[in-house]
C-alpha cells in the first residue's frame, strides 16, 4: 500500500493538496451452484472487528489476470472450481479515497473438493445460502461487506427470470 499527497489545481484554479492510498485491486466472487445456493465463507475481520460472511475473493497483483486470481481464490477459500467464470463489473472501492479496483465475478458449473487457505484464513468457515436468502440477507443488515453485496445483487439481477 503506498499513502499519497499530491498537489492539484482545483476546478476554481486554486492549488491544493489531495491524499488518498493505493493498493493492489482485488476480486470477490459469487459461486452459484445448480441448486441456486451461493458459497459464502465466514471469517473474522479485524479492521472491523466482526466475524462477516463474504464471498470468496482477495488480492491481484499488479499486471495479473483479475479472472485467474478470481479462479484462485474460489479454490483456495472455498475448495471450488468453476467451469464458468464470468465479469460482472469492475468498480472503485473509495474512489474519493482510495486507487483500488474489485473485479466482480459470478461463477458457475461448480466441483468442489480442498480448500487451501493460508494462515491468516484458518478460521474461515464455508456455508452455502440459497441466492434468494442471500439476498435478503444483503436487504436486512447480515451482509455489510461491499464487494460481497454488489456481487450478490448483481448476480441476482442477472440470473433474473
Amino acid at each position: 500500500m503506498v499513502v499519497r499527497r499530491d498537489s492539484v489545481r482545483r476546478a476554481d484554479q486554486s492549488l491544493g493538496t489531495y491524499e488518498y492510498t493505493e493498493s493492489v485491486d482485488g476480486v470477490r466472487v459469487v459461486a452459484l451452484d445448480d441448486r441456486d445456493r451461493i458459497a459464502l465463507v465466514e471469517e473474522n475481520v479485524y479492521v472491523c472487528g466482526q466475524r462477516l460472511p463474504m464471498c470468496p475473493g482477495g488480492g491481484c497483483e499488479p499486471g495479473k489476470d483479475p479472472l485467474a486470481a478470481a479462479h484462485r481464490e474460489l479454490a483456495e477459500e472455498a475448495g471450488i472450481r468453476a467451469f464458468e467464470v464470468e465479469l460482472l463489473t469492475v468498480m472503485w472501492r473509495m474512489p474519493a479515497d482510495a486507487r483500488t479496483r474489485k473485479h466482480l465475478y459470478l461463477a458457475r458449473g461448480l466441483s468442489t473438493g480442498e480448500h487451501h487457505r493460508d494462515e491468516s484464513e484458518a478460521d474461515m468457515k464455508l456455508r452455502w445460502v440459497t441466492l434468494e436468502e442471500e439476498v435478503a440477507m444483503c436487504g436486512g443488515g447480515r451482509i455489510t461487506e461491499a464487494d460481497t453485496l454488489s456481487t450478490v445483487l448483481l448476480t441476482a439481477q442477472r440470473t433474473a427470470a
